[in-house]
């Protein structure tokens, strides 16, 4: 194969990694969640309206569900208090409305089943509270858990495959090419 033969080669897998490798990618991110989103309940704290999830007093809240409050400010992690205690892999924020932002909590492991939750946040100076409990059913974990969870490394896999396939009919194409024209 000669040289312009292998930079085109190169060139072709490169860039054929580097599509198949964020498409992949985005579709496992915004197809697939490892947390189930919950519903939200509109409440008033000193004449404050706040859409919270899980809904104050709720039960059988699954096991991976997201702390969600929708309200005229963010909260930020620092303003969040959960008894007991839950360690919160990342949070998000964005806005929902004219005046309102949805900031959602996720947290770092699935939730105690059978357990009542007290979550506390502070929104512009004042405390905020209510509780929630978890269903006493186990954790079902289905593929789209598992995607989402592994969403780097699957992507970076099918790429790899996909690039190697890719890469094999691109010399063989080649090969073949020079093969016909001796």
């Amino acid at each position: 194969m000669n040289s312009p033969m292998k930079k085109r080669l190169f060139v072709c897998i490169i860039v054929g990694f580097s599509v198949s490798f964020f498409v992949i990618f985005f579709l496992i991110s915004f197809t697939q969640s490892a947390y189930s989103t919950p519903t939200k309940t509109n409440s008033v704290f000193n004449q404050m309206s706040i859409l919270l999830g899980p809904p104050p007093n709720s039960t059988n809240v699954p096991l991976d569900t997201t702390i969600s409050i929708d309200t005229v400010a963010s909260a930020s992690l620092n303003d969040l208090n959960i008894i007991p205690y839950v360690a919160i892999d990342y949070t998000t924020s964005y806005v929902t409305g004219p005046l309102t932002y949805e900031t959602n909590f996720y947290p770092t492991e699935l939730l105690k089943p059978g357990i009542s939750y007290n979550v506390s946040v502070t929104i512009l100076d004042d405390l905020v509270t209510w509780t929630f409990t978890t269903t006493s059913q186990p954790f079902v974990v289905g593929i789209n858990f598992y995607l989402a969870k592994n969403a780097l490394l699957i992507t970076f896999l099918v790429a790899a495959i996909l690039t190697s396939i890719l890469g094999f009919i691109i010399w063989f194409r080649e090969k073949q090419l020079v093969g016909h024209s001796t």
